[in-house]
């Protein structure tokens, strides 16, 4: 009996001590055995709720592309397309975890998790998203990545995101008519103070959820999305009013389980790095081309397109500047910066 027992303990020894080696750097998943090593090889996933065919797809397609190609074929990287691994937030989770390698997801799903992506929720903090990236390129893109050290994520770069409108089965073109409304919003605790500084009722959607949402009436519209993704969605066939307001900048990082990228030799973590910056450029190329023709298929379709009276949305949501700047990791040392970058 002694000799079985011992047996059957080193058994169990051998199958954990195997499960333990079983993590190598081609298992898909973040945190391979052999991270460290030179001319490791890796098969990663990166996760996306928005469909192949929309900007965030098409970049992440390039950014798969660029990374074989500078690794010789070393490093690979499956995109998962259309929320098949879950919403944003569950992704996140996901990457922090190291259950999933890399995700995108827009600035607001990040609140749950850490407080320094919070500055991209303030309305109206850039003028025009053309100056939102200049001063992303300058220093805040970087910055902000850099903040995110030690949250469990690694950022990489930022992907476009379009430009931030509301639309609804109602015409809106002030704040005022906002009052009463159910308007989407994001998981993010500062859009629903802004939405709500306008009056309207925010209802907390996931994007996988909006067009039944507005097909049964649970909302009356979006904000929380951006017109080219509000298109990609098919949520205009749902809308017949788009109000252009601009009242945040929205751009989507893409992060990396972080104990991941630490395991990386600095080759592999520049060859990363380079392919997902690469693949940034390009996409936000692609981004402000599909916008164009975005208009053109809404405008088509018979939904009618108002620009709005950009003061007086920033007046109806500055309150939310009051309430949130000191709290949240929102500084106002920083947002004098960005407004000084700004005004150059």
């Amino acid at each position: 009996m002694k000799k079985k027992l011992l047996a059957i303990l080193l058994c169990c020894a051998m199958v954990v001590t195997l499960g333990a080696c079983g993590g190598s750097g081609d298992s898909g998943n973040a945190g391979g055995s052999d991270a460290s090593a030179e001319g490791a090889t890796y098969n990663w996933q990166v996760g996306s709720v928005l469909a192949e065919d929309q900007p965030w797809g098409v970049g992440l397609n390039k950014f798969a592309e660029l990374l074989e190609e500078y690794s010789d074929g070393r490093i690979t990287v499956t995109v998962q397309h259309g929320g098949v691994l879950g919403s944003e937030i569950e992704m996140l989770e996901s990457v922090q975890m190291g259950t999933l390698d890399m995700s995108i997801a827009s600035t607001p799903s990040y609140s749950g998790f850490t407080d320094c992506m919070n500055y991209f929720d303030l309305p109206y903090l850039f003028p025009t998203h053309e100056v939102a990236w200049q001063v992303m390129d300058e220093w805040f893109a970087e910055d902000r990545l850099a903040a995110l050290e030690g949250t469990g994520f690694k950022g990489l770069t930022y992907y476009d995101n379009g430009t931030y409108m509301v639309g609804s089965n109602v015409k809106i073109t002030t704040p005022d008519q906002m009052k009463g409304l159910r308007i989407r919003s994001h998981s993010s605790q500062l859009q629903t103070a802004s939405l709500a500084a306008t009056g309207a009722n925010p209802v907390n959607v996931a994007y996988a959820d909006i067009y039944t949402s507005l097909q049964n009436g649970t909302i009356d519209g979006i904000s929380g999305t951006t017109l080219t993704n509000l298109y990609g969605g098919k949520f205009h066939e749902q809308t017949d009013y788009i109000a252009m307001t601009g009242h945040c900048f929205m751009p989507a990082p893409i992060v990396m389980n972080e104990d991941l990228w630490n395991s990386l030799s600095a080759e592999d973590q520049e060859i990363v790095k380079r392919a997902a910056e690469d693949s940034a450029k390009y996409q936000r190329e692609y981004s402000l081309e599909v916008a164009d023709t975005v208009m053109e298929e809404v405008l088509k379709a018979g939904i009618e397109v108002s620009d709005v009276d950009v003061a007086v949305w920033e007046a109806a949501m500055a309150s939310v500047y009051d309430e949130w700047v000191g709290t949240a990791g929102i500084e106002q040392s920083v947002i004098d910066k960005v407004k000084e970058s700004v005004n150059q």
